[in-house]
């Protein structure tokens, strides 16, 4: 079954509408086929009656775009919110299938006719049998001169294969021994020779139709409709329709008094398609079925909450009043069809039709139309990376919906889709409609710190005391800390540091960008070495008194030395090399001895001394030395 949105099936048909009341009922129908024109539509209304209840239907084959039905210069366009019916037709080039209906109460009350001219306009470019054809208008006057009427209108809810078999439940108590009508509408039908619809009520043949009538004929495969007024418990046939007990040719109207039982709730209609073997053809459009009878019911007030709209995924709780039992349909997405206000979560517009039961049997319906707005969706999002220290990250995105449209991050709404200056973290963005539905989702804003802290050092090593020139060549940071050995100094762009003593240090540079957090670092080690000194005396006395007994020198930041003592007449009386591991260091270098062990004499002897410092720079002492015994 291709029923969907609008109404379901509580009872096995489809009730659109059912009433009690004081007054009468009146239908027809126009046709063009399968084209397009203008035509008038004759009904009929009791001078002095207002008008209860008034509805105009209009159905689309296939895909075909909305055009105005224009009724009494009145253009009505049907949508979603008119939509009532979706079903398959068997012919591959008419389906699908939709009714829509309009309300045209009180366009009808304020100028009440019951004569109809109605066009159906031009519809070009669209494929084969697409297309808007058909204007059906039911009517319901109430007057309260005349007597009690009880009213149903059924429309179709079953894809079109040729055979459909309905079952009409839970209508209010047949007074059968007055006349009970029952109005097809049908359409595409071009005869009731090849092309009609066998009518089976209750297992009884009321005949054959399919025949266009005398409203539609100017048009081919306009379909037959049962055109017809009920009031003061007698029927009525217009047009070339007549109020006996069968239906035939253009005569879609019957009275089935005779063929249901005194009382009865239902009755089963079957509708088959009389050349079942050519399906290409079209089955017949089976649209509406009406029925106006009289019935021991009492009339009674209901009520209804009022249309109304929601966002898709939420609820709203119906509320219908008037009765002791109720009946929702379609049951899909109510908390409870049976409550008189149950819960409803549609995913799209529907139509809701609850029928009213006053006393045991006897009802009424009311509708309201829960209008379902698609919320605004978020197709894509960019997002820029917030710099570490500046909050400058930034989240964009692309939506669609019902405009305009508003986005938020949890900070009130604005029209912008860019949100700007923003620090890392996790954002719910909200996409906000002209409807007040709304989409949201959760970004995620990183971070990155492209700060590089980096400096020269110049010199990088040297003796004591040793200034030292800092570099700063830090990219992408505004604030700095210097550090020697942990041990913060400046915050200087560049600086100089002053190393007095001897060692290994390490400088460190902290460089950030506004926030200490945002930080990188960069290290570099400065080696101190002792400056270099040479002590050297001019005189000793090797007499073995255990005082100055040896030519030493004393030397500190060195750690090779070498040294050659000559005479005068430039022989060498002794060498001595060697490394030196401690600072300061006193060397012995000369015992006052030639190289054979013979004392010197008292003198005057020259030495050369050779120091490699702490650097590897050599240096060279010349001079002369005094001997005394």
């Amino acid at each position: 079954m291709g029923l969907v949105a609008a109404i379901g099936s509580t009872y096995a048909q489809t009730l659109f509408h059912q009433d009690i009341f004081y007054g009468g009922v009146t239908a027809g129908g126009f046709s063009t086929g399968q084209g397009s024109g203008s035509g008038t539509l004759n009904l009929y209304i009791e001078p002095g009656s207002t008008i209860r209840k008034a509805y105009l239907f209009s159905y689309r084959q296939g895909y075909a775009p909305s055009v105005p039905i224009t009724v009494n210069n009145v253009p009505y366009i049907f949508d979603t919110l008119n939509y009532a019916m979706d079903v398959i037709h068997a012919s591959p080039w008419v389906g699908p299938v939709k009714l829509y209906y309009y309300d045209i109460t009180s366009d009808l009350n304020s100028s009440i006719t019951s004569t109809f001219n109605i066009t159906i306009p031009n519809q070009f470019d669209l494929p084969i049998n697409w297309g808007w054809f058909t204007a059906f208008i039911y009517i319901e006057y109430e007057n309260p001169t005349l007597s009690k009427v009880a009213s149903a209108l059924w429309i179709n809810d079953k894809d079109y294969v040729g055979n459909e078999s309905y079952s009409m439940s839970g209508m209010n108590p047949i007074n059968t021994t007055n006349p009970v009508g029952l109005s097809l509408m049908i359409d595409r039908a071009c005869n009731n020779t090849t092309d009609g619809t066998i009518v089976t009520l209750n297992t009884i043949n009321l005949g054959i139709i399919g025949t266009p009538d005398a409203t539609n004929n100017a048009w081919n495969c306009s379909g037959s409709k049962g055109h017809f007024y009920y009031q003061n418990n007698t029927l009525f046939g217009l047009d070339d329709d007549s109020a006996n007990n069968t239906m035939n040719g253009a005569d879609a109207l019957a009275d089935i008094a005779s063929y249901v039982s005194n009382g009865a709730t239902s009755y089963n209609l079957n509708l088959q398609y009389m050349n079942p073997l050519n399906p290409s053809a079209g089955y017949n459009s089976n649209l509406l079925f009406i029925n106006a009878y009289t019935t021991p019911c009492d009339t009674f007030s209901t009520s209804i909450i009022a249309d109304t709209v929601i966002c898709k995924g939420d609820s709203i709780q119906l509320f219908a009043s008037g009765g002791t039992n109720y009946y929702w349909q379609p049951a899909t997405g109510l908390s409870n069809p049976n409550s008189a206000n149950p819960m409803a979560s549609p995913d799209k517009t529907t139509l809701y039709v609850v029928r009213i039961e006053n006393a045991p049997g006897c009802s009424r319906t009311e509708k309201v139309l829960v209008k379902v707005n698609e919320p605004p969706k978020i197709n894509s999002i960019n997002i820029t990376p917030s710099v570490c220290g500046n909050d400058d990250g930034q989240i964009s995105m692309n939506a669609s919906g019902h405009a305009p449209l508003q986005y938020s991050t949890g900070n009130g709404f604005q029209s912008s889709n860019t949100f700007s200056n923003l620090a890392s973290g996790n954002y719910t963005i909200t996409v906000l409609d002209i409807n007040g539905c709304s989409q949201d989702t959760t970004v995620f804003v990183p971070e990155i710190n492209p700060v590089n802290a980096l400096f020269t050092a110049n010199p990088q090593t040297g003796t004591e005391p040793l200034v030292v020139e800092l570099n700063n060549q830090s990219t992408n940071a505004n604030n700095f800390i210097w550090l020697v050995d942990n041990s913060p100094f400046s915050n200087s762009f560049n600086t100089t540091y002053s190393f007095d003593t001897s060692g290994v240090y390490s400088v460190t540079l902290i460089a950030y960008n506004n926030l200490p957090q945002c930080a990188d670092t960069f290290a570099l080690q400065i080696i101190v070495y002792d400056s270099l000194m040479v002590q050297i005396p001019n005189v000793f006395t090797p007499n073995n008194d255990g005082v100055n007994d040896v030519f030493s020198i004393k030397v500190e930041g060195a750690k090779e030395i070498s040294v050659s003592v000559y005479n005068r007449w430039g022989i060498l009386l002794t060498e001595y090399s060697n490394t030196i591991t401690v600072s300061p260091a006193i060397i012995d270098l000369w015992d006052g001895r030639t190289t054979s062990g013979e004392k010197v004499s008292d003198g005057v002897y020259f030495y050369v001394i050779n120091v490699t410092d702490l650097q590897n720079k050599q240096y060279q002492y010349n001079g002369t030395i005094h001997v005394f015994n």
